[in-house]
């Protein structure tokens, strides 16, 4: 059976995750369009409530404010978490519920968007130098070859292998003096980011296929409206 490594009773641990999936779960893509007036977002484009799709439909800042918006889905449940003192293992089971509640959203049927963003919220919170190899494949992939989900997809990938990575923390054992050291999460919190990284890849399978037969369409230098990611 599993188990978490130290932390709250199983109600406080499902409070937690109840609250982490509620707050991802808001779809904020979807609200700010329709503020604007401009419909459903849903009815436009690629049918995505994410950030790529709100920009086509209600301009630039309006995907950027929703980018935002879903990243900080993700990192305030983490960084909440964080700062009570929850293990990791409790921090990375957060991010995943987060992710969940974005791609599930209860308020639209349990469909949402891909979850790359809130992720990448959630990632950050959770240790943000874990993060710099995927957003730096991201962005290079971008730049070269135009896929957002090309990127998305190969950052999404690295993710848990950068999380599972020894990383240095303060050992304070040697009275006034502070000493790094290399450590390891918990195995169960690198299987909670394999899950979170396993779910976005399942959620662009669409995209993968079109990357495949090379049929996806770039973010710029072709027509936007049928791009998807």
């Amino acid at each position: 059976m599993f188990q978490f490594t130290t932390g709250p009773d199983p109600m406080q641990v499902f409070l937690w995750c109840a609250a982490a999936f509620l707050m991802g779960s808001i779809p904020f893509g979807l609200l700010l369009v329709k503020l604007v007036g401009k419909g459903d977002v849903r009815a436009h484009g690629s049918g995505n409530i994410g950030a790529t799709n709100v920009s086509r439909v209600g301009g630039k800042a309006l995907g950027l404010l929703t980018l935002a918006l879903d990243a900080a889905k993700g990192f305030l449940p983490v960084a909440l978490a964080r700062s009570q003192g929850l293990p990791d293992d409790l921090c990375a089971a957060l991010a995943l519920c987060a992710v969940v509640g974005h791609v599930f959203t209860p308020w639209l049927g349990f469909k949402g968007g891909k979850g790359v963003a809130a992720a990448v919220g959630a990632a950050l919170a959770y240790r943000w130098m874990a993060v710099l190899p995927s957003l730096t494949v991201f962005v290079l992939l971008l730049a070269v070859f135009r896929r957002v989900s090309l990127g998305s997809v190969i950052g999404a990938a690295l993710l848990p292998i950068a999380m599972s990575w020894p990383h240095a923390v303060v050992d304070k054992r040697w009275g006034p003096f502070h000493l790094a050291v290399s450590e390891r999460d918990p195995w169960q919190a690198t299987l909670f980011w394999a899950l979170l990284a396993l779910l976005i890849l399942v959620k662009h399978h669409a995209n993968i296929r079109r990357l495949l037969n090379g049929t996806e369409p770039p973010l710029w230098g072709a027509k936007k409206a049928d791009a998807d990611a």
